[in-house]
């Protein structure tokens, strides 16, 4: 599946956005401030997948990719949080460039980096989580996870974003807006394609 910056998916997309576009809106680590939101990357089917974050105050001019599920929106501070995210991930992240194509072997690099939080904090995952040697209960189809070096078997032929919720699942806590502009921005280009 190919993966659009937002203004290359629809070029008036800050219209599906009711005046709230977050590209620009502080970024925030736990209570730090680290960075700033500086895109949005969508797939074919309008889907959010990542934010393209600038990290300058933790490591100093790095752009890096953050799975839409990773982050929190707050509207009304104009702040996107990043709870989870850590400098070393962000010192492992591989850099984003505005003229790279993002390719799968450039998300499965940022896969792997985030996934690795999974063995490092196996609770926040949920109650009924048991361990790395067991997978979270929203990962119970597909081939046994090994969590150190990505999803053994799979490659950009059979990967779905499914398979990755955590990563990628807007849910109504975190992003009930996101939900909304997503809609929006999917009908934009099915209107703009007719």
């Amino acid at each position: 599946m190919s993966l659009y910056r937002i203004k290359d998916f629809v070029s008036n997309y800050n219209q599906s956005f009711d005046g709230n576009d977050i590209i620009g809106f502080s970024l925030y680590a736990k209570s730090e401030k680290i960075g700033s939101v500086d895109d949005i990357i969508v797939d074919d089917n309008g889907q959010f997948r990542y934010l393209v974050i600038h990290t300058g105050v933790w490591v100093f001019g790095k752009k890096v990719l953050l799975p839409i599920g990773r982050a929190r929106v707050d509207f009304s501070d104009h702040r996107v949080y990043a709870d989870t995210l850590t400098k070393e991930q962000v010192e492992h992240l591989p850099e984003y460039s505005d003229k790279m194509t993002v390719d799968f072997a450039h998300e499965e690099s940022v896969r792997k980096v985030y996934r690795t939080q999974v063995s490092a904090n196996p609770a926040a995952y949920g109650v009924g989580y048991g361990g790395i040697d067991t997978a979270p209960p929203s990962r119970t189809e597909g081939p046994k996870i090994d969590l150190s070096a990505g999803y053994a078997g799979y490659d950009h032929s059979d990967y779905n974003y499914d398979l990755d919720p955590d990563l990628y699942t807007l849910d109504e806590q975190n992003h009930a807006n996101f939900k909304r502009y997503q809609e929006h921005l999917k009908a934009s280009r099915i209107n703009k394609n007719v």
